[in-house]
Order: C-alpha cells, then structure tokens, then sequence
C-alpha cells in the first residue's frame, strides 16, 4: 500500500469517529508537529500547547478534508498558520532551528577539530536564518528542513510553485551574504551548507561565492 493510499485510509478511519485512527495520526506527526512550532516559538510549554491547538483544529475539521491535497500538505497547511497567528498575537520572532535540529558529530573524541567547526556552522546557520524575512525563512523551514516539494510549499502558503522558487532562490542568495565571511576559509574554497531534511534525502547547497 503506497503512502497516499495509507494516508487516505486513516483519513476515512478518522472521519468515521475510530479513537485508533486518531492515535495513529498523532504517532504519525507528532513528533514533527513539535519540531515545526520549535522553529516558531522558543518556550517548551507555548509549543506543546500549540501542538494540542492543531492537534484539536485537525480532529475538528477533519471532516471537511476532501483529499483534494495530500494529507501532510493538510496539516501543515493548519499548522504553520496556527503557529504565524501564534506569532503575530504575542509578536515573537520565529527561530529556524532548535537545539537538536543539526546537531554536529556527538562523539567529539573521533575528531574534536571536525565537531568544533561543525557546531560553529551550526550556530552562524542559525544566526543567518533568523535574518531572514519571513517568506523567504517559512520556505526555507518547509522545503530543507521539513523536505516538503514545491508543490506541497504553495499549497500552504498559498503562493504559486514560481513564488517558492524565488523565495527560495532569495532565502539562500541571503544565506550566503551572511555566511561570506565565515564559510571562506583560509584556502578560500567553499564549504557546502547543509540543511537535513526530515524524511527525505538531505539536500546539500553548495556556498560558492
């Protein structure tokens, strides 16, 4: 059974009211649930609450789902707008990644030199996708962190797939202004910038400057 098909099924199980159905959603996305209000709010507690908030809108609305889109597509559409009203109502600052989204080498005694430069990166990543605007840092969070496609992207923000493109192409034009500095290094060659993406194959961009 492909994804979709599976996806379809527990969304019939759900509207038919099955307790089991909506518990499998919630082992199915709640860990990412968490991990997108992470790049939105800072406070443990605000996240948890804002997963239940989505959690609640989906059980809620579930029934007027029409499988016109994918179901991630669904629910991510309703959770990135939970979290920018979240935002907007309490003006918080979105912050693209969290402790533990790319994490460096754990085991630093293999290679200290290599896992001090790796969390380096990490943090002025970090710096520069906080600099971002916010269309171009929700495209960024979608398409490299959370490795949705550029279809998946419009339909939840409601743009066109050109839009995404080009905010993506501005998203990292951006990055690389800010990581100039940083990423040449003595030798002057570039150092790839790596964003892993959730589920899917990691995307690499190349920091060529």
């Amino acid at each position: 059974m492909s994804q979709a098909q599976s996806d379809k099924r527990l969304v019939q199980r759900m509207k038919l009211g099955e307790p089991r159905a909506f518990e499998e959603f919630i082992d199915s996305y709640g860990a990412r649930m968490v991990r997108l209000t992470r790049r939105y709010v800072q406070n443990p507690s605000d996240s948890e609450d804002l997963v239940q908030e989505i959690f609640f809108d989906i059980y809620r609305s579930i029934g007027a789902f029409r499988n016109e889109s994918s179901l991630s597509t669904y629910v991510y559409r309703i959770a990135v707008n939970h979290c920018l009203r979240h935002c907007q109502r309490n003006r918080i600052t979105p912050l693209p990644l969290q402790e533990g989204d790319a994490e460096p080498d754990t085991d630093w005694r293999n290679a200290p030199e290599d896992s001090a430069v790796k969390s380096e990166l990490t943090t002025q990543v970090q710096t520069a996708l906080s600099t971002l605007p916010e269309l171009q840092r929700d495209v960024v969070i979608l398409h490299e962190l959370h490795g949705l496609t550029y279809q998946e992207c419009a339909k939840i923000l409601e743009v066109p797939v050109g839009t995404v493109k080009s905010r993506l192409s501005g998203g990292f034009k951006r990055l690389r202004e800010s990581l100039r500095t940083y990423v040449l290094g003595e030798n002057s060659s570039p150092i790839p910038l790596v964003m892993g993406r959730q589920g899917k194959k990691e995307a690499t961009e190349e920091v060529s400057l």
